[in-house]
């Protein structure tokens, strides 16, 4: 116990507190810039479970804010980085990692495991995804985005208090929201954001009947400034089977990005022959994928390069998380490219694919 002295000694906590920090379980979902802090500060407190669920791998322009990696730790999955950095800070700690990440066909298996979900993800798609599933197995989840100097967080779905939904009923349409690597983001505002989540995981533990489960709280770090919001649940959960197992994503349609945009597996790449592979990240982000024909655009760039691309060729494009990429064949599809295609896999499982497949 001598790791934990210090919080110990809080009255509020003791050693009562301490074994029920221990004895719980949390799936963070996410390991970048809000993901790094949670994960750094649940570990060190002594959390009993860390699941990790992460499909992408380090990038240079990741480490200003994802501080849980290193130099050294560019182009290595996430989840093999942090795994080792949590077990470098607390080797008392069990972890689990989930190099696949979290998608509509293990969600319900994986969350079942958890008694506690956060979302430190960068996308809507996974967002409500996480909403649904967890409002489906009444599992509680904490939410956190950011935006420019400004971040919010929230504790949906305890207590039979608001979910996400009662926040934003409905996704917002493809491209209508900048993600941070449009826009940019403070590694400060992302390590802030994700402590105040990490303390709302502490808490949750500590002291469950003393969840501020009805507000969201929004943070501005350039002034300063702090306000809540109050929800009321609105979105009829109750309708939704409390047992079981997996989720019907028939009924579920938002969570199937295919009928949003037209999307393709990784396992139906042989049916595209002789289609050319679009790569929408930045350029520094790894890993690198050579070994097909490839044109690497930035998204931010591309409406401006349409004229390096031939409206007749099928395109499959692919990123890190998937949302640039669907952003991508949207936009490509109202100029015109009526064969391009998301890919339903990360960066890294497609260069593992090609590498396997020779």
């Amino acid at each position: 116990m001598e790791r934990y002295r210090r919080q110990i000694q809080l009255e509020e906590v003791g050693t009562q507190g301490q074994l029920a920090l221990s004895e719980a379980s949390v799936l963070v979902v996410g390991a970048g810039g809000l993901g790094s802090p949670i994960l750094q500060y649940l570990a060190a407190a002594g959390l009993g479970k860390l699941g990790i669920a992460d499909a992408d791998t380090v990038s240079l322009s990741n480490l200003h804010r994802q501080l849980l990696y290193t130099t050294d730790d560019v182009g290595r999955p996430k989840v093999e980085a942090a795994q080792q950095r949590l077990m470098a800070i607390n080797p008392e700690v069990e972890t689990q990692t989930y190099s696949e990440g979290i998608h509509a066909d293990n969600a319900t298996t994986v969350f079942e495991q958890y008694d506690l979900i956060v979302d430190a993800t960068d996308n809507f798609q996974a967002r409500y995804l996480i909403n649904d599933v967890c409002v489906a197995l009444d599992k509680p989840w904490i939410f956190g985005a950011l935006y420019k100097n400004e971040g919010q967080f929230a504790l949906f779905n305890y207590q039979h208090g608001p979910s996400y939904r009662c926040l934003y009923p409905q996704p917002p349409k493809a491209g209508e929201v900048p993600s941070c690597v449009e826009i940019g983001v403070l590694g400060t505002v992302s390590g802030i954001i994700g402590m105040q989540m990490a303390q709302l995981a502490m808490q949750f533990f500590l002291w469950p009947n003393e969840l501020p489960n009805t507000f969201v709280f929004f943070m501005n770090m350039k002034d300063f400034s702090m306000r809540k919001m109050q929800l009321r649940r609105t979105f009829d959960a109750d309708q939704k089977e409390k047992d079981i197992t997996t989720v019907d994503t028939a009924a579920l349609p938002h969570l199937r990005p295919q009928e949003l945009t037209p999307n393709i597996s990784i396992d139906q790449l042989p049916d595209y022959q002789g289609a050319d592979f679009l790569d929408v990240r930045e350029l520094d982000e790894l890993p690198e994928v050579q070994q097909v024909p490839i044109h690497r655009i930035p998204l931010n760039q591309l409406s401006g390069r349409f004229d390096e691309l031939d409206r007749a060729q099928t395109y499959i494009v692919f990123c890190q998380g998937g949302q640039r990429a669907r952003n991508a064949v949207d936009l490509m599809r109202s100029q015109g490219f009526e064969h391009a295609y998301v890919l339903e896999a990360s960066a890294a499982v497609l260069k593992r694919k090609i590498e396997n497949s020779k």
